[in-house]
C-alpha cells in the first residue's frame, strides 16, 4: 500500500486486541468496499511504523492495514461487543 499511514483512534485497539486475545471470527469491512471474514490472530506493526491486523480464513493468513478497515463485526456468540467502527 502506497499511501501515508493514518493511525487509528487509540480507543479502538482495545477491541482489536480483544478481538485477537479471544481468537474472534470477524467481518472486516475495507475501504475498497470488500469484505474479509477471518478469525483475528494478533496485531503487529512494521518498520514504516503502519499497524496491521494479522487473521487467518482456513488456511489462508492475510495481513489487513489498521487503516484499510472501515469497520469489524464479531461473529463469535456471545462476544464482548459489537459492530466497530474504525473511520467514516
Amino acid at each position: 500500500m502506497s499511501r501515508d499511514y493514518h493511525p487509528i483512534d487509540c480507543s479502538l485497539h482495545d477491541y482489536i486486541e480483544i478481538a485477537c486475545l479471544k481468537q474472534y471470527q470477524l467481518k472486516l469491512e475495507l475501504v475498497d468496499s470488500s469484505e474479509i471474514f477471518a478469525v483475528a490472530e494478533t496485531t503487529e506493526t512494521r518498520a514504516d511504523k503502519s499497524e496491521w491486523l494479522i487473521v487467518r480464513d482456513g488456511a489462508l493468513q492475510h495481513s489487513v492495514r489498521l487503516d484499510s478497515i472501515v469497520a469489524f463485526t464479531p461473529l463469535t456468540e456471545n462476544a464482548g461487543f459489537g459492530r466497530i467502527v474504525l473511520r467514516d
